[in-house]
């Protein structure tokens, strides 16, 4: 069974898709060097799928990006 594709959307759309795909995913942020995680706390931030990488059989990893 092949993975729905999911880039360019949010996270929280590409999340409910897999779900309801039945796929497992890990998501993996990527930021500008400067940038850490932190950096971002209590800012109104929305993630979106840059990249979708198959691991095995039901599991995927999501690259996302932030935009403020």
């Amino acid at each position: 069974m092949a993975a729905p594709n999911v880039l360019a959307l949010s996270l929280e759309e590409a999340s409910r898709r897999l779900q309801e795909a039945g796929f497992d995913f890990e998501v993996q942020a990527l930021l500008p060097p400067r940038d850490k995680e932190e950096d971002f706390a209590g800012k109104q931030v929305r993630k979106y799928v840059v990249r979708q990488q198959a691991l095995s059989c039901n599991k995927l990893v999501l690259t996302v990006v932030y935009r403020v």
